[in-house]
């Protein structure tokens, strides 16, 4: 009696073994699909990339400059066009744009990071980098054929870092207003997000 329980043991722990490890062939002969081919059932696991897709954040950004004429009135002309989107949690939106000057070519860059916060609030966090490319020195007389189109088109210097801002803000459904001064001008980054969930 005692030598035999060993094996009751052992035939109950093989049997445990068999109904616990689901078998690739079915009783009809048709294979099993594997797990990763089921289709996703409340069992499975949600991770945290699946978690910050469920609530999506609406995001939209722009950078204007601002101008004052002689009778007071204010202009805002697009430097970086307003851009729409919707990203998960904690994405970071990433925009560029160049705009053309006097001296050469400004390049704004402008990335934005949203996070869901409590109370729908959503937190904001931005960074702007601007550079400046100056055109080369050229003589008188190349810059004649330039006016004239008949050389090649001015080049650019290496871009130079003009300024660099960045912030962590809290907004409720409203646009974040930021102004900056670049060279005596006036610009705005305006920046709306929304909490999608629910």
């Amino acid at each position: 009696m005692l030598r035999a329980f060993p094996r009751t043991a052992a035939a109950f722990a093989t049997l445990a073994c068999l109904v616990a490890t689901p078998g690739s062939v079915r009783a009809d002969g048709s294979e099993r699909p594997r797990d990763r081919e089921l289709a996703p059932s409340l069992s499975t696991p949600i991770s945290n990339l699946a978690v910050d897709s469920l609530w999506p954040i609406a995001l939209e950004a722009e950078i204007v400059r601002i101008d004052t004429d002689d009778d007071a009135r204010t202009r805002a002309r697009a430097v970086l066009k307003r851009q729409r989107t919707v990203v998960p949690d904690g994405h970071e939106l990433q925009l560029h744009s160049s705009v053309r000057t006097d001296h050469g070519r400004r390049e704004f860059s402008l990335a934005v990071t949203a996070h869901q916060h409590p109370g729908n609030a959503i937190e904001l966090e931005w960074s702007l980098h601007v550079h400046d490319a100056d055109y080369r020195a050229v003589d008188v007389s190349e810059y004649l054929l330039h006016r004239l189109q008949l050389s090649d088109a001015l080049e650019l210097g290496e871009p130079a870092l003009k300024i660099a801002r960045a912030d962590i803000v809290s907004v409720r459904r409203d646009v974040h207003r930021q102004r900056v001064e670049i060279d005596g001008e006036l610009h705005e980054i305006r920046i709306f997000a929304r909490s999608l969930r629910g």
